[in-house]
């Protein structure tokens, strides 16, 4: 009975420390569980997409344009001279701005009989005028035409101090110049060899590279 009594007593013992243990390793877990920090997937971060770059113009796509003429038959000698030259090429004429013209204008109200009123009133005093009859100006008086602004400027002044209403107007002086257009598939044969011969021939002829058909104000010639 002496033993049994003891084996009892220790397999008591045995369990409550196989108890004992089991609930630290659940309290450990819970606590290491509660002490991490929960990671959560974040938002996806966005694609960069390349934006394509603007297309750069293709060098082989640039005519040389040869020229300028003042005069249509200049050119054509020079197209004719690159088609015995086996080099294909056209004509363009082109609007050229030169420069500007500065005009001192009189603003005329009540139509053409005041203007010519106007207009003897104005040659009575010495002043040199006309009247305009075309043109986005006409009827009204023109008191001179200058090349420079600032002498139009001194002019206006003076017309000004005798009490006169004049205006300066700009326009511009445009004039029609022709060219050679040389496209890109023979532009190769046009080398510095074959423009030091072309300018024997044609002084003072200008080369160009760009875009071919690109220039405003340009206008084939068939």
């Amino acid at each position: 009975m002496k033993y049994l009594f003891l084996s009892l007593v220790l397999l008591n013992i045995l369990y409550a420390l196989w108890q004992l243990q089991d609930n630290v390793l659940e309290t450990s877990v819970s606590t290491e569980s509660a002490g991490s920090p929960v990671v959560e997937p974040g938002p996806t971060a966005p694609v960069a997409i390349a934006e394509s770059e603007p297309p750069r113009p293709d060098a082989a796509a640039l005519c040389v344009t040869l020229g300028r003429f003042a005069a249509q038959e200049g050119a054509e000698q020079l197209r004719q001279r690159l088609l015995a030259l086996d080099i294909e090429s056209r004509l363009q004429a082109r609007e050229v701005v030169m420069g500007a013209d500065y005009w001192l204008v009189m603003p005329v109200v009540g139509g053409e009989r005041h203007a010519v009123i106007q207009l003897s009133a104005l040659q009575e005093q010495g002043i040199d005028s006309f009247l305009i009859t075309r043109g986005e100006m006409a009827g009204n008086l023109s008191l001179g035409v200058f090349a420079r602004e600032d002498y139009a400027q001194v002019r206006r002044e003076q017309l000004q101090q005798l009490g006169h209403d004049v205006r300066l107007h700009a326009f511009n002086k445009k004039e029609q110049q022709y060219v050679v257009e040389v496209d890109s598939k023979a532009r190769r044969l046009v080398d510095q060899a074959m423009l030091t011969r072309l300018r024997n021939d044609f002084p003072g002829l200008q080369h160009q590279y760009q875009p071919c058909g690109g220039v405003a104000n340009a206008r084939r010639i068939p």
